[in-house]
């Protein structure tokens, strides 16, 4: 069992994960999982919350069946390449919808509509 970490600890504790679990039912998208996104961590996720629309299906497992899950979870625990390619596409995918990158460009693209 793991209690809370503190934000300057969780990446460090992340980077040493193979597999990023989220199973919180009740928020609309955790900032944890971006992040472990980021970190190009295949998400194990239960599929009632916007994580569904955050994770595609080539960087993670989605479901309500939880021997799905701990299914998915094995095998990655089970399988590094398997893991690491889920993880890459988790990754893009994270930074591409997420990221700083897009995130400056959308504002940029508003205040470009408001100066006009």
């Amino acid at each position: 069992m793991f209690d809370d970490l503190a934000q300057a600890d969780l990446h460090d504790a992340l980077a040493r994960r193979r597999v990023y679990v989220h199973l919180p039912r009740w928020t609309s998208l955790g900032l944890s999982l971006l992040e472990a996104m980021q970190l190009g961590m295949p998400v194990v996720a239960l599929a009632a919350t916007e994580a569904t629309e955050a994770v595609p299906a080539e960087a993670g497992v989605l479901s309500t069946d939880p021997a799905v899950l701990v299914d998915a979870a094995r095998r990655f625990l089970a399988d590094p390449e398997l893991a690491r390619a889920y993880g890459k596409r988790a990754r893009q995918a994270g930074l591409a919808r997420h990221g700083l990158g897009r995130f400056l460009a959308d504002w940029d693209d508003v205040l470009a509509q408001v100066a006009r």
